[in-house]
Formats: C-alpha cells, sequence, structure tokens
C-alpha cells in the first residue's frame, strides 16, 4: 500500500468520505466514513497511483466483490468492480457505455476513476437487485439499443466511457465492426452469468439473426485485418444459438437451398 498519490486525488481527497460497509443486519450499504463502524467496513476509497485489486467475500450472502484500480495514467486510468454471487458473475447492462470503446464491458461495473461513491453504490444495487435466472428490464433495453445501431450508417463513438470528446464512425463496414465488439461482450457476460430466462435468449437471438442478415447485405474486405473482429462474433454466436437449440436458425443464413 505504500504507494504514491497522484495529482488528480490530491484535487479531489476532500471529496472522499464514503466507505462500502456490510452487516448481518443491514446487508451491503453505503456509509460515512467517520459513522461507520469499523468491523463492518468492507472497502475505503484510495488514491495510489498504478494498478491496485483488493478482494472481499462475504461468506454469508455467498458474495464475491473485487475492486480494481489504475489511477494516475490519463485515459488509460480506470476504476472497476467485479461482483460475484452465488459464484456467477452479476452484469452491469449500462447504456451509457454503448457508444464506448473502452472500459464498456457489461461483465464489469464501471465508473469515473475516483467516483468511490457512484462505485460502492452499484455494487450495493446489482448485489441486492440481480437474480442470474431473470434478466432486468435494463439488460432487454441494452439488447434493444444494440440493434438499433445495426440500421445506422453513422453514430458517435466515446474513447472511454466519461469521455467528452466524441468521434464520428462513418460506413456500414464500421458500425458493423462496431456491433460485432458489443455483441462479443453481451455473448460472455451471458456465458458468465448462466442466465437462462427465455424470453432474454429470444431478444439475443432476434438481434444476432439480424446482424447476420446486415452481414451478407454489406461489402466486407476481407483483406481488411479488422475483419477478423467479425470472424470472432459469428463463432460465438454459433456457440450461442447451438448451446441454446437453434442453431439450424444459425445455418440458414448461411447455406443456400435448393428448390425440389
Amino acid at each position: 500500500m505504500n504507494r504514491i498519490s497522484t495529482a488528480r486525488w490530491e484535487e479531489v481527497k476532500h471529496l472522499q468520505n464514503k466507505c462500502l460497509c456490510y452487516s448481518k443486519e443491514k446487508g451491503l450499504y453505503v456509509s460515512d466514513i467517520i459513522s461507520a463502524v469499523k468491523e463492518n467496513v468492507l472497502f475505503l476509497p484510495h488514491g495510489y497511483k498504478g494498478f491496485w485489486n483488493q478482494v472481499k467475500t462475504i461468506q454469508e450472502e455467498n458474495l464475491k466483490i473485487k475492486l480494481e484500480t489504475n489511477f494516475g495514467y490519463g485515459i488509460r486510468s480506470y476504476m472497476r468492480a467485479i461482483v460475484e454471487k452465488d459464484g456467477l458473475r452479476l452484469l452491469d447492462f449500462d447504456l451509457s457505455k454503448i457508444n464506448v470503446l473502452n472500459n464498456c464491458s457489461i461483465t464489469t461495473l464501471n465508473v469515473e476513476p475516483y467516483d468511490w461513491e457512484k462505485l460502492f453504490n452499484k455494487i450495493v444495487f446489482i448485489s441486492k437487485g440481480f437474480d442470474p435466472q431473470n434478466c432486468f428490464s435494463s439488460a432487454i433495453n441494452y439488447i434493444e439499443k444494440i440493434d438499433s445501431i445495426i440500421d445506422k450508417k453513422e453514430f458517435f463513438v466515446k474513447g472511454t466511457l466519461f469521455s467528452g470528446e466524441t468521434v464520428k464512425w462513418e460506413g456500414e463496414y464500421l458500425v458493423t465492426l462496431f456491433v460485432a465488439n458489443i455483441i462479443k461482450d453481451v455473448i460472455k457476460g451471458h456465458q458468465l452469468a448462466n442466465i437462462t430466462d427465455e424470453y432474454f435468449i429470444g431478444k439475443c437471438s432476434q438481434l444476432f439473426r439480424k446482424f447476420l442478415c446486415k452481414i451478407q447485405e454489406i461489402d466486407i474486405d476481407l483483406h481488411d485485418r479488422r475483419t477478423a473482429q467479425l470472424a470472432d462474433t459469428l463463432f460465438l454466436i454459433h456457440e450461442f444459438m447451438v448451446q441454446n437449440k437453434t442453431g439450424l436458425d444459425f445455418l440458414e443464413f448461411f447455406i443456400s437451398r435448393t428448390k425440389e
């Protein structure tokens, strides 16, 4: 823990007055540091420069929380948490992550560096409100938002989750590449969380079929090395459809039918 504080930490340290706590009576909760019961404190904010991580396990809740930070490196700085309940990853379907290139995974809880209170509140919310056998309405909204992006010919993306600057991406090929990476993230999250809700799986299947149709409609440059991203996504879609007994639906997009 003997690390050098960052300049940013010096600017905001007076705001760092929250901690994440747990008790059998209250469960997980956020408290002011000055009034927190010492035995209940799980995580305190810090300003250490460089990579840092810490893991806490709450046996009574079968809950594991891992915090990771990497402060002091500009746009490469990050602050996030990984939360698992009953051995399954809890997902963060945050619509603000959609048009972001970096640090936008649904498998981690990402917040702006040094925003400890927001991260602690996210952990409390997702830990108390998530049931791996049912999907949040936010998860459905997330899928529907991806669906709407497929139809676009241009859109704006951010370099990081909280960057104010955006870059315009034009052309169906770039849009398709971007959607491919988001879909990979969704499928990996689905696998980690072991979501079995049929409605959620059905919405994903509809999205993937639409994505497959889009690939057939656009011109793809096989000499562009970025095209490999599409191959990775197609493989994961195939796995998803086979596991959810819709594998033949996947094949029909690529096998020409002949009239009898």
